[in-house]
């Protein structure tokens, strides 16, 4: 399906175009009965999926159109995992698509090839999961080079990102009771070189946890589902926690309680009896995971240098995202996919007199709120003192609505000081508007800015 044209230049037919594609993704079976279950689940993550049948020699209707994520979810080729990935991405050329597999059984070199792999025993929520935080990941990584590009080209800057120190150990937490099949796996993990903190109660493993930072946690559930259960869905109402994964050691002929493991953020949830190598791997494949996305995160913040800010250094400044906004046009275009702006004017509230310090104050800290409600990938820019535009890859109309009515409610329930020793509290609400594009890749920078002034003019006319 083509891109939507949208007419800039006459504002009063302006009407967001409905998303002409979910994220796609491709699962490659040769066993189509058995990734039923696998293909329902991604669906409930409005992710399209699209089948290939692989009969152990060839794919059959292989798309030519890279999709947004490859899934090979091999039972009976297992083994043919690492062929069947070198051949998907000769297929997709240049295109950076993760490629997930998800295999029967482990095997030498199973793992080459893909971004990432899980191996049986496995949930069809652990696959879809998996599937679409590799997504993210790529998401994530594509905006990290736009946003490079835009530095080195309109600014001059090259900011070192990157994990500055690889040779870090990876920290793993155990929680729980010191059993056999527990030592066995933590030895295994000492002997590849993991930090292994042990934490025996529940107020141990969140005092550790509120401490410094792990790459996974893993908890014994080989008798009972709790503590397990209750400290993993704590961790999900955790901002801090909210993404460090957690892993379920369980007793697997007694253990059936998948679902609700699951649904309570478990990443995995291993069998005691597999091999202590499997079992450190699978670990170590959440923890390397969560290495990547946290660095990516930190890659984020080096990206907001000083030449690309606004004077209070709490987002990107106009000039930014004049010439940022381009290329995210630019690479939605290509895949046919929504960008939309959220236009904000900010005003200040207070029954009592207040300083045009404390108002500068206020505002400053609404773009701190912001910046901490939105993705990573997300653009905020601080257009003027009381006007910001937020920028949505791969987001349409109805998507930044959601986002909208969060910001709203959250600076109905905020408020600051003043200024006046007996003065009340200030509270910021803001004007807003959506605006969902869909310009093709060719789109001028000047129609683009013209855009953007538009929205933050006066939102209540647009």
């Amino acid at each position: 399906m083509s891109a939507t044209a949208l007419d800039i230049t006459d504002d009063s037919n302006v009407q967001a175009p409905k998303r002409s594609r979910r994220t796609r993704v491709l699962v490659v079976s040769d066993h189509p009965v058995q990734s039923r279950d696998v293909a329902k689940t991604l669906r409930t993550l409005e992710l399209d999926v699209q089948l290939c049948l692989f009969d152990g020699n060839k794919l059959s209707s292989i798309p030519k159109r890279a999709p947004d994520a490859v899934l090979c979810h091999l039972v009976d080729y297992a083994e043919q995992g690492p062929k069947l990935a070198k051949v998907i991405r000769s297929h997709y050329g240049t295109s950076q698509v993760p490629i997930i597999g998800a295999m029967s059984r482990p095997s030498p070199d199973a793992s080459v090839g893909f971004d990432s792999t899980l191996f049986a025993p496995m949930h069809a929520s652990q696959i879809a999961n998996r599937v679409n935080a590799m997504i993210r990941l790529g998401v994530m990584d594509g905006e990290i080079t736009r946003r490079l590009q835009t530095l080195r080209e309109d600014f001059g800057q090259s900011p070192q990102i990157g994990d500055l120190s690889p040779n870090r150990k990876f920290r793993v937490l155990f929680i729980g009771k010191a059993s056999p099949s527990f030592m066995v796996i933590i030895n295994a993990l000492q002997d590849k070189g993991v930090e292994v903190t042990a934490a025996f109660t529940s107020f141990s493993a969140f005092d550790y946890l509120h401490g410094e930072p792990f790459d996974a946690v893993v908890m014994n559930a080989l008798e009972h589902s709790e503590p397990a259960f209750s400290i993993s869905e704590t961790m999900r109402r955790n901002s801090k926690l909210f993404h460090t994964p957690t892993l379920f050691l369980v007793n697997g002929h007694t253990f059936k309680d998948y679902d609700g493991a699951y649904k309570r953020g478990a990443r995995d949830v291993i069998d005691c009896d597999a091999d202590s190598d499997e079992i450190s791997g699978r670990i170590l494949e959440l923890a390397n995971y969560h290495r990547i996305h946290e660095q990516m995160k930190a890659d984020f913040l080096s990206l907001a240098v000083d030449t690309a800010v606004d004077e209070s250094g709490t987002a990107y400044s106009q000039g930014f995202l004049r010439v940022h906004l381009p290329r995210i046009t630019r690479d939605a275009a290509k895949s046919d996919l929504p960008v939309t702006l959220i236009g904000l004017k900010l005003t200040s509230e207070c029954v009592e007199d207040v300083t045009k310090e404390a108002i500068e104050t206020a505002y400053g800290k609404t773009a701190e709120l912001l910046n901490n409600l939105v993705r990573m990938q997300d653009v905020v820019c601080r257009w003027d003192k009381d006007k910001f535009v937020l920028a949505f890859y791969d987001t349409n109309e109805t998507e930044a609505g959601i986002i909208l009515s969060r910001i709203q409610a959250l600076l109905d329930c905020t408020v600051y000081q003043s200024g006046k020793s007996d003065g009340g509290a200030l509270s910021v609400s803001a004007q807003s508007t959506i605006m969902e594009l869909r310009p093709s890749a060719s789109a001028g920078k000047h129609q683009l800015e013209t855009l953007v002034a538009t929205v933050v003019n006066d939102p209540d006319e647009v």
